[in-house]
């Protein structure tokens, strides 16, 4: 037994450590008996150093302490969850690298070479009994989990709420802030792994990404404790004596589904909403962009327990099964077609679901208007992350007064855009991030083409590569693809429009209804132009910018989706809004319980009248005839008819 990171004495400390914690049954044998102590080097090659120094010095001190006392140290470092504010991230550490170690050694297959299967943070394949639970209290992510692991993901999803739920709101934010802190400190790693996953510039993945997450956790520093309190209301007149509360109670597990084209964003913000709402989570990315290890490094760091949230990898397959194990919500965010495949699995349990979905968002764009601020940013709304995003701009209408103004001013601006996938910040824009999605784009492109269309830009573009340029569009008639489906590309159609009533009929002659601008020196028309239109957000001489508020809710009408997140609003869509009705323990019969005699239903009558109607005289009446009711209702009450 030897190893290249650890002395003899530190690797006896792991098997003293492993022996307690897996001390073995008549079915599968103890730690030291497994003979998985030699495989420990691959596991190390995979931790950072400071993580292999760490896990050397406390596997050294193990060594020379007697059995009993690495017995309560493990034993305290269990039930640190229990006391968040006692020494809690020593003895988590402790808990999750120690239990780490030794779980992962353990449950590792090994390949018929006798290399290690690529699957946890240092890659390995869990291979667990259903009976052992222990198994499961470790680990943060799981690829394509088998049924029994589901089941158990969910079990330990029930417990980790009990832990939540345990902690105060101002706890939870505590937790929210030190991942705030930890964002920041690695934001350039952060980065570096959204741009190798989706091939954004870097600007974008800051901007659209970090920037924003790190905006939305303040805002829930600041506002869940309010939001989330106990809240009175009024109570009528007619229940006078009593009060009534509305409480804000958690959910239970939610499983959020993630879409790949915003993978960090779409993953921390529900992902702390669920948690500050008191929710135990559950989260599967896109395949497509996973950031492997991303999100469970700065969960741990912050002093997140394991189980508080779980990182499931796989494919749609994976989501279907996490689903059907029923879920206490299900929030979602991708394409039209997933949601609603999404929805019909959970009506058959009738699951709760939030879908954010697809968009068709227009920018409708009058003649007052600074052309070249205009154009400037309706570019950029129709152009950001390479236009995938559901609130890209997909409609751009122009006043006709204006609209070849507008056009030359875009054609400028489009044709000096510069696109890589960056180092230093200098790409405006960087590539498409699945083929599908560049399949499409080709697919509206060249239906559009094909049906009379004017390529304004972009038009060196090989129909292949990723990098896809802006591609500036009009002609555009209504039988065209890209006039109603989705594209998730960087294409600019360009619309002519003669009035407000003819634009506002055309913006919402479309199957989506998530956001839209309204582009005026008018501020009057453009707020009465953005009431008239069906979706759930509209910038005002701004684009995409209902999103940058996190006080502002956000959701969308038609196939856009169904529900609201962010905003104070949002915190309800991850509660049990559970109405509450206070009254004191009296001797006092209640006029509407029974008996009912034909006095009771003449007086009752009478009360009714008298309630509904106005003026101060019916006022008196009502509440003399109700000082009626309930002196007799409680002398029949009592005493019987």
């Amino acid at each position: 037994m030897s190893s290249k990171h650890l002395s003899d004495s530190q690797l006896n400390g792991v098997l003293k450590a492993g022996n307690i914690i897996i001390p073995g049954d008549t079915e599968y044998p103890s730690f030291e008996n497994a003979n998985v102590i030699d495989q420990i080097d691959r596991m190390l090659d995979y931790m950072t150093e400071d993580d292999r120094k760490g896990l050397a010095f406390l596997m050294g001190i193990f060594a020379y302490l007697p059995v009993f006392l690495v017995r309560f140290i493990l034993d305290l470092a269990e039930k640190s969850q229990k006391c968040p504010n006692f020494m809690g991230a020593p003895l988590r550490l402790i808990q999750m690298g120690v239990k780490g170690v030794v779980f992962t050694l353990y449950y590792s297959d090994l390949d018929e070479d006798g290399k290690i299967h690529q699957q946890l943070n240092w890659n390995t394949n869990i291979r667990m009994k259903p009976e052992d639970e222990n198994s499961i209290k470790t680990i943060l992510e799981l690829e394509n989990p088998s049924e029994a692991e589901i089941e158990y993901i969910y079990k330990y999803g029930k417990e980790a709420q009990v832990q939540i739920r345990k902690l105060t709101v101002k706890q939870r934010t505590k937790y929210i802030k030190k991942l705030r802190h930890n964002i920041l400190k690695n934001k350039d790693q952060i980065i570096l792994a959204i741009q190798k996953d989706t091939k954004k510039s870097k600007s974008d993945a800051l901007i659209s990404e970090i920037f924003g997450v790190l905006d939305f956790l303040v805002f829930l520093e600041n506002e869940s404790i309010k939001a989330l309190k106990d809240s009175a209301v009024k109570t009528p007149i007619a229940l006078m004596g009593k009060k009534s509360k509305i409480y804000r109670d958690p959910l239970g597990t939610v499983l959020i589904i993630s879409p790949w084209n915003y993978p960090f964003y779409q993953a921390i913000v529900p992902m702390m909403i669920s948690f500050v709402t008191g929710n135990a989570t559950i989260y599967k990315p896109s395949e497509f962009t996973p950031l492997k290890g991303v999100i469970e490094k700065l969960l741990l760091e912050s002093g997140f327990d394991t189980r508080w949230i779980q990182i499931i990898y796989g494919n749609g397959l994976v989501g279907s099964q996490l689903i059907d194990k029923r879920p206490d919500k299900i929030f979602f965010t991708g394409s039209v077609n997933t949601g609603k495949k999404v929805m019909e699995q959970a009506s058959k349990k009738l699951i709760p679901v939030e879908l954010e979905l697809g968009g068709k968002d227009a920018a409708i764009v009058f003649d007052d208007v600074n052309i070249k601020r205009t154009a400037a940013g309706v570019v950029w709304g129709a152009l950001t992350n390479c236009g995938q995003s559901c609130t890209s701009v997909e409609r751009v209408y122009i006043q006709e007064t204006i609209y070849d103004q507008f056009k030359k001013e875009a054609i400028k601006l489009c044709k000096n855009i510069k696109q890589y996938v960056d180092e230093d910040g200098d790409s405006d824009i960087g590539g498409m991030t699945t083929q599908a999605q560049i399949t499409i784009v080709k697919e509206h492109l060249e239906d559009a083409l094909e049906k009379g269309a004017v390529l304004l830009s972009g038009d060196k573009w090989d129909r292949e590569t990723s990098m896809i340029p802006p591609l500036l569009i009009e002609n555009i008639t209504s039988d065209m693809k890209i006039c109603t489906e989705e594209t998730f590309g960087p294409i600019v159609p360009l619309y002519k429009f003669s009035d407000e009533s003819e634009v506002i009929s055309l913006t919402n002659d479309s199957d989506f209804g998530l956001s839209a601008s309204v582009w005026s020196a008018n501020k009057i028309r453009a707020e009465r132009v953005a009431h008239r239109l069906d979706v759930g957000n509209v910038s005002i001489n701004n684009v995409m910018l209902t999103e940058g508020n996190p006080y502002l809710p956000f959701g969308g009408t038609k196939n856009s989706g169904i529900g609201r997140f962010k905003g104070i609003l949002g915190f309800d869509s991850f509660c049990n809004i559970k109405s509450i009705l206070i009254d004191s323990d009296s001797a006092t019969i209640e006029v509407n319980w029974y008996p009912y005699t034909a006095k009771k239903f003449e007086l009752f009558s009478k009360m009714t009248l008298h309630a509904f109607s106005s003026g101060m005289k019916s006022f008196l009446k009502f509440a003399l005839t109700g000082m009626s009711l309930e002196s007799y209702s409680n002398k029949i009450g009592k005493k019987g008819r």
